[in-house]
């Protein structure tokens, strides 16, 4: 019989699991796994909302093809997948649905579900490494604004996330801050975070320099970092990039960035950016985070920074697997058409990339689509393979998957899901799918695009009915939004906020 191949390779780690175990000195020794009640959640790297798309939308504004994001959607909803007890930190689980696609293609589902059986309620997260480089380009606007503004400016935002977040490091940690602009200097060299006096005094001597030399200020990061590795003393070592992404001395394309980040995680440096403002260069952001150990969130208004922490800290610093893989074989008839949240670009043939699992408030996913040659019955649908990760030593864990076509008839809508969590993750993808089309068509042919906005708003509205689930009631909001925008012919943002 012939089969067609799929491959997806990506990135994902185990970064917790050996302190787990007991490693001597780790400060996760009662971690606690599996109490307090049920799994914790897990999800993949990149970036992690649509804050973005929804701040621009909000003021007005059409945003740009690469503001809508799959994953940064998936990121901010749980879509949990139950199934036999989970015997590992990360748990992964499969689940398959039946739904036809924005145009009406008949179509099957495959979703790969992320979870963790950390319990947050006893979890000491790892000891921290941070190297904060700052952005104090005149763009960031250090030198006017303040914390009360309901817009603050991002060099504002900047002082208030990086205060924060030294508040929420303590003992066993270290932070060093580096600041670029026309020139890039080294405010802080690497100090125990308890040392709150000379951390302060760092943070509020920053100010406005110049241009944005963002290459020369994340080169002498990596380089600190580098050197907290080669020391050893805590046990992630992370750079953290506060900033508006819009490079413009020297390294300035998504893959010279790309590449400077490849090279720091591959020295085990992860890497996370605090993009701010509307303003932000959503390429470049993608390019920098795509990789092992790589994350990104944005934020804009002053009660963001506060908001972020709640929900995220410690689990932005908390990777828990690197190098994901899931490789599937598909019965005679049936191929893959495309996937939904896996950051970065395909890998091969149908190769596809996560690069990272972190722990997280809410369980994550990963979505396969599958159509039909002509001649195929859906009931034959059949795939089977293997999903792994690495472990912190470099050990692959496996498991196998098999899945096939929902054994439930569909219903009058032509849909039928083996739980609720793939359902809600099949509404989604179609959503952000569906709306970065029209923007990408919006600037060529707005009527068309609008009409496609429009067909992606009622879809999420009638998929939202039917799940009865209020977490849906925003995006319903945001397709309508989209919509109406396009409508009217409102100014579509570009990368760099240029209305």
């Amino acid at each position: 019989m012939g089969r067609n191949r799929i491959e997806m390779s990506g990135w994902a780690v185990w970064a917790l699991a050996l302190w787990m175990l007991g490693a001597a000195g780790c400060g996760l020794a009662d971690a606690g796994m599996g109490g307090g009640g049920g799994e914790f959640g897990a999800t993949q790297g990149g970036v992690q909302d649509m804050q973005f798309a929804r701040e621009l939308v909000e003021n007005g504004q059409v945003p740009p093809p690469d503001a809508f994001l799959v994953e940064g959607m998936f990121s901010e909803h749980d879509l949990p997948l139950t199934g036999a007890p989970c015997q590992n930190l990360l748990c992964l689980r499969t689940a398959s649905g039946a739904a036809p696609t924005l145009a009406g293609e008949p179509a099957a589902w495959l979703q790969v579900g992320m979870s963790s059986l950390i319990d947050p309620d006893t979890f000491v997260r790892p000891s921290l490494a941070v190297v904060a480089v700052v952005d104090v380009s005149g763009s960031m606007g250090w030198d006017y604004s303040s914390e009360e503004a309901e817009y603050p400016t991002p060099g504002c935002l900047a002082r208030m996330l990086l205060t924060r977040i030294a508040g929420r490091l303590g003992a066993g940690d270290r932070i060093a801050i580096v600041a670029y602009g026309t020139d890039v200097s080294t405010r802080l060299g690497w100090t125990p975070a308890e040392d709150r006096e000379r951390v302060d005094a760092a943070i509020a001597g920053l100010g406005t320099d110049g241009s944005t030399n963002m290459e020369a200020g994340l080169r002498r990061a990596f380089e600190l970092a580098r050197q907290a590795r080669a020391e050893g003393g805590t046990q992630e070592v992370r750079v953290m990039l506060f900033t508006d992404v819009q490079p413009n001395v020297g390294a300035t394309s998504p893959s010279e960035f790309q590449a400077m980040a490849a090279d720091g995680a591959d020295q085990g440096v992860g890497l996370s950016v605090f993009a701010l403002g509307v303003g932000l260069g959503a390429e470049v952001l993608e390019a920098l985070v795509q990789l092992r150990g790589g994350n990104a969130f944005s934020l804009f208004g002053r009660e963001d920074p506060d908001r972020l922490l709640g929900d995220s800290w410690p689990w932005l610093a908390s990777p828990i697997a690197y190098d994901l893989r899931l490789n599937l074989v598909a019965s005679e008839g049936f191929r893959a058409k495309e996937a939904y949240g896996f950051p970065g670009e395909p890998d091969g043939e149908f190769g596809l990339q996560a690069a990272t699992v972190f722990l997280s408030r809410r369980k994550g996913a990963l979505l396969v689509r599958l159509g039909a040659e002509e001649g195929a019955r859906w009931a034959d649908l059949r795939v089977h393979g293997e999903l792994g990760y690495l472990t912190p030593a470099g050990e692959r864990i496996t498991q196998t998957v098999e899945q096939g076509y929902p054994a439930m008839a569909p219903d009058e809508r032509g849909m039928a899901f083996e739980q609720p969590g793939v359902e809600k993750a099949v509404a989604l993808a179609i959503l952000v799918s569906g709306l970065r089309r029209a923007a990408e068509l919006y600037p060529q042919d707005p009527a068309g695009a609008a009409e496609l906005a429009r067909l992606a708003a009622r879809r999420i509205a009638e998929d939202a009915e039917a799940l009865a689930d209020p977490a849906l009631e925003p995006e319903v909001e945001l397709g309508r939004a989209v919509a109406e925008l396009m409508e009217r012919r409102a100014p579509q943002g570009d990368l760099y906020g240029r209305y």
